[in-house]
């Protein structure tokens, strides 16, 4: 059963950044853009997060198993629909919706059945086993994926999905009687008002940060236009800032009705006891750092192999194997000394949060063009260790919860990792841009090579461009090329670009150290827990 779990979660991390390195293959299979490609992976984004805790209140409702094989019947369809999709529109429907609507069933109701199914060290291997799985899911994502779309197709890791998950849904039936079911009494009625104002705070915080690498972070780069007039201008407040504002409000709203809702008597979404609970409220919060810088190094790493180093896809995925080996190393060493009795978790997972803002340090210090895939190997493997002690967190939010409130906090820890994962992407993403922007920006303008025209026309480029991006060396020269510049000119912009993007990647992957830094500040803050840790916390408490 525990295979079955961690396959499946292992196959979603997969999916989650496989196809990143198979985009320019899609456009060109499906005859459509690289921006429709981009809106159909932010799509699926967008319904993970805003629909993850109604997915989790259903498991409660009518029994995880049921609400688990649903979610793996739709996924697997979505697989199916997208791997015979003749275009962007059909693609879609199969992974951007059915995929996504698939996933916010699946994620919490995998939580949910190892933490009922499982008792003490059991429990701690189990969930450490789960989280591992994400990781790794997310490494082997670039390599797997960059190997079947060379020598297949990108379509055949959807067929692989619908398969595997089709195995998945029929193992985990025959163990469904070892899942307690909810009780047959009459169920309250459900929370409507509370779903949606939970997706749409979640739903637009994730909104807003898609939104910040062509935007920008703080301040507009170009004109917002919205059905053919601008709503708002160059230079003014950036819709990141906007949409992340009103998805708080949101949510405080939610807060707001949720409570309202347990004062009269009603069954909330998210009851307010849970978020009481210093060790829901503060792991949650660390989980969603975890899975930001998670996704942020596995985000810049590839960026930079690919534009500096001239990497392929399946180069690229090679290049991660030294944080996916040492992140399985990770999490069997935390389990097995929790297990025993050794350790306790909280200790672990901050040891855990440091090594990665070392590795990321590490990673940060060597980018550059003298970089090889062989010198970000040491930071790649430090910060790989780190992510796997991490995994305990997991295994200690669920712990803490009583059995009546597995759902409710295996839907919020769920949301708010996957909000770390789209805000991981999208703030490495946007930081990145930012600093490439501006070291280009003061480069061009002191430059004596280039001429007063010339400066004016790269100046322009960069300051309206319409989707600013990282690229190679190459690329730049080919496209001067085609514009006729040549000579001096040409190397100066190169050498421009080289800089630019050098400052970008090293500025983006220290924020991700920062941000480890932050996640050991928050884990110091958990509860301290007795040295048999192996216990779950709501028993101890008993």
């Amino acid at each position: 059963m525990l295979a079955v779990l961690v396959t499946q979660q292992l196959l979603m991390a997969y999916d989650s950044t496989a196809m990143n390195v198979a985009v320019s293959d899609i456009v060109t299979d499906l005859g459509t853009t690289l921006t429709g490609v981009q809106s159909a992976i932010s799509l699926y984004a967008l319904v993970m997060a805003a629909l993850m805790i109604t997915g989790s209140k259903l498991g409660s409702r009518v029994g995880h198993v049921r609400v688990f094989t649903l979610g793996a019947a739709v996924y697997g369809c979505g697989a199916l629909v997208t791997a015979l999709s003749p275009g962007l529109p059909v693609m879609l429907l199969g992974w951007s919706l059915l995929e996504g609507v698939g996933a916010v069933l699946i994620f919490p109701a995998i939580l949910s059945i190892a933490t009922l199914a499982f008792t003490g060290a059991r429990r701690t291997r189990a969930l450490a086993l789960v989280g591992a799985a994400a990781g790794v899911g997310a490494a082997l994502g670039p390599l797997l994926g960059g190997l079947i779309t060379r020598y297949l197709s990108w379509r055949v890791s959807f067929l692989m999905e619908a398969a595997v998950t089709a195995a998945v849904v029929v193992l985990l039936v025959r163990h469904r009687r070892r899942v307690p079911r909810p009780e047959a009494a009459r169920q309250p009625s459900f929370d409507v008002l509370g779903a949606v104002l939970s997706a749409l705070g979640f739903g637009l915080i994730v909104l807003g940060t898609l939104l910040a690498s062509r935007y920008g972070l703080l301040i507009t780069r170009s004109d917002v236009v919205l059905f053919g007039r601008t709503v708002l201008g160059e230079g003014a407040v950036s819709p990141t800032v906007l949409l992340a504002l009103c998805g708080v409000v949101m949510l405080a709203l939610f807060a707001w009705w949720e409570h309202h809702r347990a004062c009269t008597g009603r069954d909330p979404l998210v009851r307010p006891v849970v978020l009481r609970d210093r060790t829901t409220r503060v792991g949650s919060l660390s989980l969603g750092l975890q899975y930001l810088v998670l996704a942020g190094v596995f985000f810049l790493v590839p960026v930079f192999v690919q534009t500096t180093l001239a990497y392929d896809a399946l180069e690229s995925g090679v290049t991660l194997l030294p944080a996916t080996v040492l992140l399985v190393v990770g999490a069997a060493v935390g389990t097995r000394a929790v297990g025993r009795g050794r350790a306790t978790r909280r200790p672990l997972i901050i040891l855990g949060f440091l090594l990665i803002a070392a590795g990321t340090a590490l990673i940060a210090f060597v980018f550059g063009p003298d970089a090889s895939g062989l010198r970000i190997a040491p930071g790649l493997a430090m910060a790989g260790l780190g992510l796997g002690l991490c995994t305990l967190l997991a295994d200690l939010v669920q712990s803490s919860a009583a059995e009546d409130r597995v759902s409710d906090v295996a839907g919020l820890s769920r949301s708010f990792s996957y909000l770390g994962q789209s805000l991981g992407i999208a703030l490495a993403g946007a930081l990145m841009i930012g600093v490439l922007l501006g070291t280009a920006l003061d480069s061009v303008r002191t430059s004596t090579v280039l001429t007063g025209g010339q400066k004016a026309t790269a100046e322009h480029t960069l300051e309206h461009g319409v989707q600013a991006t990282a690229v190679s060396d190459e690329q730049l020269r080919t496209a001067l090329d085609r514009q006729g510049v040549s000579g001096p000119p040409a190397d100066e912009l190169v050498r421009i670009n080289t800089l630019a993007r050098e400052d970008g990647l090293t500025a983006a992957m220290v924020a991700m150290g920062l941000f480890a830094l932050a996640g050991a500040g928050l884990a110091a803050r958990l509860p301290r827990e007795p040295r048999n840790a192996a216990l779950p916390l709501s028993r101890r408490r008993s």
